[in-house]
């Protein structure tokens, strides 16, 4: 008996084939296993109870790093094989007609540590160890079918160990396969002159214990690395970075020396040590580093090494503060030509290897809310692996997603590739690798789009390469998705809801009626959505700046609750208003709490994005927990002309300035704050549920990274009687609207109304 077999999911790059071959071996199966595009395909011939059971084994096992999505056999005419063989790839799928699904960069495994860390092993100390289970992925690929002449490895011919290692061994055809004599090799250059190998690793572990600044070349691209007690060293990383005050994240060797500074969950300890390796948010339990590493955040970012360099890093140093390479605004440095042109007296000397990285990955970040992990940046250790939607498109798509925190998505049937993060597209390099990121993806998978969606704003470069994009296509328009909507999608797609009550906090979005949204109510059904609540509106003026400065914004609702006087900039901004000079108008819930955390006297500008909020809420938990009693803060609701449910800001900021006017204490304003607001979603949510009868409710926007609103919303409704749902496989951020986006295509596509 002959069968031919197709294996579908994550079944490439994971040491699949040798566990083929492993388990034929066992059954007594004579044949074949191929990688051929994306897939997996199997011959194996014997008598039949063999073949059968090898099907079986097949079926219900796999190897770590293997996501088996389908296993399908058809009997064809008998064929000899001379025992069980690994033959070489195939250059496209014999049966597959779905785009592939690859891995992403894999971590150092337990066995290459083991290895690295001991001295009687040829591979002692080689930072760049791998095996068939780990080792970079997605970061090095071409094209698929996933072989070494396809990778960046090509360029690392194996030497004579490590090709007998390649035909047999835990390291059988793992494509990433090298070692000192044949494989990348660690170099220097800085201070003292060029060195490699060992050398170089004594002279970057040097450099960092003496308080310098060093670029290492990380899996995804370059990382700015200091150690975090060494106040001198982190001003000058931040003096680097341009970055003045946002936290940064710290890499510890062991989950161990975590939980000597931070408190840790049993599902927290699995998401930090789990294959994607992201940064968790974990709790300080005090403070172990100098201020300017986290400054006032009650969280501290932190992960595990990735790879075997940052192993070596950790055990030498210690903790290290480890982040992105590149100046804010700009994308990560993943070329060395790039990283070379780094000339600046504040870095002491750069560690790297001549791999070439083919697609820049920052760090994913995460927390774990109620038990369950939530992305909150997703890129390595995620990408490329898809969301699998409950619908399928009739066709192959793009959804361009936003300009901040950018990120695309290619969908195919009912498989959703959201890109890795890119940053905010306003700036040229984020640009020109959004473009690259698109092309190499497409061309990888296969996808070509036939359909568009873009972000209703007419002013986003993602809204005009998607116009450029759509010329040439079938109908020759993108499909805008309203920015909200999107959000509320994401949330959709995730859980397979047909319909729900989108409750969506932001900053900024574009609305249908021209003016600037945030505060959202959405009764969504399908691909559609009616705008059924929103905070009233408030004029603002100041443009973009309004967005930095908390006390220009908090003028401009002293001027809306009719206040004569407020800061030293109120008589200009008091003028502009009256004279509608730069002013818009918004529902932007992420602007009230800008407002309020000036207000309140806790913070008057953002430094980083989210930092008067930031501030804002950790003085709200600090109240909390110091059982201090919420100041009755109450939104006032009533019916605009269209009978939408409006929640009055310009009332409510009569509240913030009256209890500003009284003193009453900071953390007992800004707990009631956030109880104001999470009564207020309970109330606008009953009234829509008492028309329409929908009982589901997503909860998405930037502004639920709050975890004391989230958590509060979560309780109201819940006890009410709703049905709660929220982001977890992608942001709530502006990072995960290109999945909503790509949904609603989806759902148009079925229900014909696109």
């Amino acid at each position: 008996m002959t069968v031919f077999v197709t294996v579908t999911g994550v079944v490439q790059g994971v040491g699949y084939r040798p566990f083929v071959a492993g388990i034929a071996r066992e059954s007594h199966v004579s044949g074949l296993v191929r990688n051929s595009g994306g897939v997996v395909e199997i011959f194996a011939s014997g008598p039949e109870s063999a073949v059968t059971g090898f099907l079986r084994l097949l079926r219900e096992h796999r190897p770590a790093g293997a996501v088996v999505l389908d296993v399908s056999a058809r009997r064809i005419p008998e064929r000899r094989f001379d025992g069980f063989s690994i033959a070489r790839s195939g250059e496209k799928p014999s049966a597959e007609k779905r785009p592939p699904v690859f891995p992403p960069d894999l971590p150092v495994c337990g066995d290459c540590l083991r290895e690295m860390l001991d001295p009687k092993d040829r591979r002692f100390r080689y930072p760049f160890i791998s095996c068939a289970s780990c080792g970079p992925r997605f970061s090095i690929l071409d094209s698929l079918p996933y072989d070494r002449e396809n990778t960046s490895m090509r360029d690392f011919p194996m030497c004579s160990c490590c090709a007998e290692e390649y035909r047999a061994g835990r390291r059988r055809h793992a494509q990433t396969i090298s070692c000192r004599e044949c494989g990348p090799q660690l170099l220097f250059y800085g201070r003292g002159g060029p060195c490699e190998q060992e050398e170089a690793l004594r002279r970057g572990v040097a450099l960092l214990k003496s308080g310098a600044v060093v670029a290492v070349k990380g899996v995804g691209g370059y990382q700015y690395v200091c150690l975090p007690g060494d106040a001198r060293a982190v001003d000058r990383l931040r003096r680097l970075k341009g970055r003045e005050k946002k936290p940064f994240a710290v890499m510890f060797s062991s989950p161990s020396d975590v939980r000597k500074v931070c408190r840790m969950s049993p599902e927290e300890e699995a998401l930090i040590s789990s294959a994607a390796r992201p940064i968790v948010l974990l709790e300080k339990t005090g403070e172990a580093f100098c201020a300017g590493v986290c400054g006032d955040s009650r969280f501290l970012g932190a992960f595990l090494p990735s790879a075997g360099l940052h192993r070596l890093l950790t055990d030498a140093c210690g903790p290290l503060v480890v982040t992105s390479g590149n100046a804010t605004t700009e994308p990560i440095i993943h070329e060395d030509g790039r990283m070379a042109q780094v000339s600046s007296p504040l870095l002491g000397g750069v560690l790297y290897h001549t791999r070439a990285i083919r697609t820049p990955l920052d760090d994913s970040v995460a927390r774990v809310f109620r038990g369950t992990p939530q992305v909150l940046r997703r890129s390595r250790g995620y990408v490329p692996l898809p969301v699998v939607l409950g619908v399928s498109a009739p066709r192959p798509a793009l959804a361009a997603g936003g300009d901040l925190k950018s990120c695309f998505c290619l969908l195919s049937g009912d498989r959703a590739y959201l890109s890795q993060y890119f940053g905010d597209l306003e700036n040229y390099r984020v640009q020109r690798n959004y473009r690259a990121g698109l092309e190499r993806m497409e061309r990888i998978f296969g996808i070509r789009p036939q359909a568009v969606a873009c972000d209703l704003h007419p002013g986003y470069f993602s809204s005009a390469l998607a116009k450029k994009i759509a010329s040439g296509l079938p109908g020759g328009q993108p499909v805008p998705v309203q920015h909200h909507f999107a959000h509320a999608a994401s949330v959709m797609a995730e859980h397979g809801l047909e319909s729900c009550i989108g409750v969506v906090f932001d900053g900024t979005g574009y609305g249908t009626d021209g003016t600037v949204w945030g505060g959202e109510f959405l009764l969504c059904r399908g691909a559609g959505f009616e705008r059924a609540g929103c905070l009233s509106r408030v004029t603002l003026c100041g443009g973009d700046a309004a967005a930095r400065d908390a006390s220009l914004t908090a003028d401009c609702y002293r001027f809306a609750a009719g206040e004569k006087a407020g800061g030293k900039n109120f008589p200009l901004v008091s003028a502009a208003l009256s004279h509608g000079v730069n002013t818009f108008e918004t529902s932007s819930m992420g602007r009230l709490f800008d407002a309020a955390a000036a207000i309140l006297g806790i913070r008057v500008y953002n430094g980083y994005e989210g930092e008067c909020p930031i501030a804002l809420e950790n003085a709200a938990v600090s109240a909390l927990k110091a059982g201090t009693e919420p100041y009755p803060f109450r939104f006032r609701l009533f019916a605009d002309e269209s009978g939408r449910i409006c929640a009055d800001q310009t009332d409510f900021a009569r509240q913030l300035l009256r209890a500003a006017g009284e003193r009453v204490q900071t953390g007992a304003a800004a707990l009631g704050f956030h109880r104001a607001v999470g009564r207020m979603v309970l109330e606008v949510c009953r009234r829509i549920r008492e028309k329409s009868g929908e009982d589901r409710v997503a909860l998405s926007g930037g502004v639920f990274a709050n975890r004391l609103l989230l958590g509060d919303c979560c309780d109201r409704l819940s006890a009410d009687g709703f049905r709660v749902y929220y982001n977890s496989a992608v942001p709530s951020n502006d990072g995960g609207i290109s999945l909503g986006q790509a949904w609603v295509l989806a759902h148009a596509g079925q229900t014909g109304t696109d």
